[in-house]
């Protein structure tokens, strides 16, 4: 294994920066995709279920949760934007 010298550092920090530059935009587009597919997830899990069509019900029972808890956690977000929108517009400038 080969071990870097504090040369090297500067390029590796370069990199690590430029991977994680994402707006908040681009984070809440992907975190609301995300969302959306567990729902779809969770939406197939509960019509096998309908059906009778289960091979592992405690895994399509783990899919209905996690949508749940993912719908919830965006609701929060989107409220406490909109909490804070409505903060900022109350402020005199």
């Amino acid at each position: 294994m080969r071990i870097e010298g504090l040369q090297d550092f500067g390029q590796l920090t370069q990199k690590i920066e430029k991977k994680d530059e994402k707006s908040f935009g681009e984070v809440l587009q992907e975190f609301v995709a995300d969302v959306n597919a567990d729902l779809k997830k969770a939406k197939e899990a509960e019509k096998l279920i309908a059906e009778g069509k289960v091979d592992n019900l405690e895994n399509l029972m783990y899919q209905i949760a996690k949508s749940d808890i993912s719908l919830r956690l965006i609701t929060e977000v989107r409220n406490k934007a909109l909490e804070s929108y409505q903060e900022i517009m109350r402020m005199q400038v």
